[in-house]
């Protein structure tokens, strides 16, 4: 091999290619090796393939940015879009906060780390009667008081708390560092009295409520499902018994079940002509033989004659928006039944906050009255405190448009919640109803009895009825009698809630009547 490498010689036509490897002398080849033509065209390309590899990865170096940036650029800008698109996915857009998939994230990975850590509590705030303001100022509106609530809700949280909308009117607060219940009730409160004031928003004055509902992890679940269920569960129960705020408790598990199967029996219900009406007599304080007007009241009995308190289906009803048309047909049914009645007696009938707002009351009191051919003067409309408390330039309207035909507003369990004496002054109102835990109280407080004595004598005043309701005991009836601070009274002393022909069958005996005692005895037979 040495030697044909040092025999090597570059001949003068010798070119590269193997068309020209001929011209070397077939002499020469002779005299090397079989393999000495390998060597000979490898020493022929062998320089060759270095300048092209250095040529090419030079040029390489110099073209390469020009033609890959192109493509950097085209993979940051898809980098930059997905974490634009991620963070839009996570956040809700009119608040700006994180929504209820970024909550999810967020509480699975603190219960991740729960172990070493503190435990957590999570809150369900809800907006109280937001739909109403919905549909009373419009969305704009509705739209400022959920970023009102929202702003007020980061302003209040730890820097360690997270805070999230989880949909509609509803926001979510995972609390850090909780110890005991104590904890997780103490801020919940806090944080729904900072919440819940009153907000000024688009020229218009809004008093906002929120109710909460609270669990603790692990105590009332172990993943992020659980303990949202168990909060959620908790809200329920703090709306349908008309509280600021519950603490979840096993139990409630078994009553959102038999909430659900009643929302399933109540979709047929009123098809199935399960609902019916009751009546109990409102008779004059001084004269209880007289009976100014009747109450109507909802009962629903199932087929196998079970029969469910309006406690329990009422809130589900208003919940599902079955509420809307069971009122209307509590209405007509009530109006029907007071024709037939002496000229002189009423009908009194509730109207859920809910019916008030979904429904335009107003032409469905006026098209009920006008297919019944009632007298608008004998009919009763009582309404809850938790309507008037929305914007009074759309309650307003309504209560005069109302009043305006001849129909009566009365203010129905007057002192079970805000028991604001303004509203007597914002809204015309005909009637006042004392609500049962006053007279309750006012038989063993002097407190409470100071304070029915107030309500009667500024309703006296200013041209007002007072009712004073749950009158059970001759106890109750003797010191309304006494203290002379009811116009009017209702309860079980007088009578119970009875069916239609008992209830016309006591107006008949009243109206003929002119004993008290005896009327008081008809007052009292069972339904």
């Amino acid at each position: 091999m040495e030697k044909c490498q040092g025999d090597f010689r570059w001949q003068p036509g010798l070119r590269a290619g193997a068309a020209n490897a001929g011209s070397v002398d077939s002499g020469d080849f002779s005299r090397s090796h079989n393999g000495s033509r390998l060597y000979v065209v490898i020493g022929i390309y062998y320089p060759t393939i270095w300048y092209q590899i250095f040529a090419a990865l030079f040029i390489s170096a110099i073209l390469a940015p020009i033609f890959l940036y192109p493509s950097y650029r085209t993979s940051y800008r898809l980098r930059l879009a997905n974490s634009v698109i991620r963070q839009q996915a996570l956040t809700d857009h009119l608040t700006k906060l994180p929504n209820s998939f970024a909550l999810s994230e967020e509480l699975e990975a603190r219960l991740t780390l729960r172990g070493q850590q503190q435990g957590l509590a999570v809150h369900f705030f809800d907006v109280d009667r937001f739909k109403q303001v919905n549909d009373s100022l419009g969305h704009d509106v509705g739209n400022a008081v959920l970023n009102a609530v929202a702003t007020n809700l980061r302003k209040f949280i730890g820097a360690n708390d997270f805070v999230a909308r989880f949909g509609g009117d509803e926001f979510v607060v995972v609390q850090s560092a909780v110890s005991t219940e104590s904890d997780a009730v103490d801020f919940a409160l806090r944080i729904r009295n900072a919440v819940s004031t009153s907000y000024e928003l688009d020229s218009h004055q809004v008093v906002v409520d929120v109710t909460v509902g609270s669990a603790i992890a692990p105590l009332h679940g172990g993943d992020a499902n659980q303990i949202l269920k168990a909060a959620d569960l908790a809200l329920y129960r703090a709306k349908a018994r008309g509280t600021m705020g519950e603490l979840f408790a096993p139990q409630m598990a078994m009553i959102a079940s038999r909430r659900r199967d009643l929302e399933v029996a109540m979709a047929t219900a009123i098809s199935n002509k399960q609902f019916s009406l009751l009546f109990q007599p409102i008779v004059q304080r001084q004269h209880p033989e007289r009976i100014d007007s009747v109450e109507a009241l909802l009962r629903w009995t199932l087929p196998d004659g079970t029969t469910i308190t309006p406690t329990e289906f009422i809130p589900v009803a208003e919940r599902t928006g079955a509420i809307v048309e069971l009122g209307e047909w509590a209405l007509q049914q009530a109006c029907l039944a007071c024709r037939d009645w002496p000229a002189n007696v009423r009908i009194a009938v509730n109207v859920s906050p809910v019916q008030f707002f979904r429904s335009d009351i107003a032409s469905v009191v006026k098209q009920t009255l006008a297919d019944t051919q009632l007298d608008p003067h004998r009919l009763d409309l009582e309404i809850t405190e938790s309507v008037l408390i929305s914007d009074t330039t759309f309650i307003n309207p309504i209560l005069d448009e109302l009043r305006g035909i001849g129909v009566r507003i009365a203010l129905d369990d007057f002192g079970s919640g805000y028991c604001g004496l303004h509203y007597l002054r914002q809204f015309t109102i005909d009637k006042i109803k004392v609500d049962k835990t006053i007279i309750d109280d006012a038989c063993s407080s002097e407190k409470a009895l100071n304070i029915l004595r107030g309500v009667s004598k500024i309703a006296s005043e200013i041209g007002v009825t007072v009712t004073v309701e749950g009158v059970d005991s001759h106890e109750k009836a003797a010191l309304l009698n006494q203290e002379k601070c009811a116009d009017e009274v209702q309860g079980f002393f007088y009578s119970r809630p009875v069916s239609t022909d008992v209830v016309s069958s006591m107006l008949r005996r009243a109206h003929q009547n002119k004993h008290h005692e005896g009327v008081v005895l008809a007052l009292k037979q069972p339904g």
